[in-house]
C-alpha cells in the first residue's frame, strides 16, 4: 500500500522536524543534560501549523449547491431540518 504525500506537506514536515531538532539541541545546558523534549515538540508543531496556514493560502473551501434549473437553489440533505 502506497500513501501519497503532497510535496508541500513533505517539505513542511521536514522543516518542522529540523526546527524541533534544533530547539532540542539548543536547550542542552551541559554535556550530560538532556534537551527540552516538550519544548522541541511544541516548537515543531507550531512551525508545522504556521507553515500549513501560510502555504495553503488560508482560504476555506466552500461548497455551493448546484442550481436545479427551476430557479430555486437545491438544499443539501444534511441541511434540511428533520421532523
Amino acid at each position: 500500500m502506497t500513501v501519497h504525500i503532497n510535496p508541500v506537506g513533505g517539505v513542511l514536515l521536514v522543516v518542522a522536524y529540523v526546527v524541533g531538532h534544533l530547539v532540542y539541541k539548543h536547550t542542552r545546558t551541559g554535556p550530560t543534560s538532556k534537551g527540552d523534549v516538550v519544548g522541541a515538540i511544541g516548537c515543531g508543531t507550531a512551525v508545522a501549523t504556521m507553515l500549513l496556514l501560510v502555504l495553503s493560502g488560508g482560504t476555506p473551501v466552500v461548497q455551493t449547491p448546484a442550481p436545479t434549473g427551476d430557479g430555486t437553489p437545491s438544499t443539501p440533505a444534511s441541511l434540511v431540518p428533520g421532523p
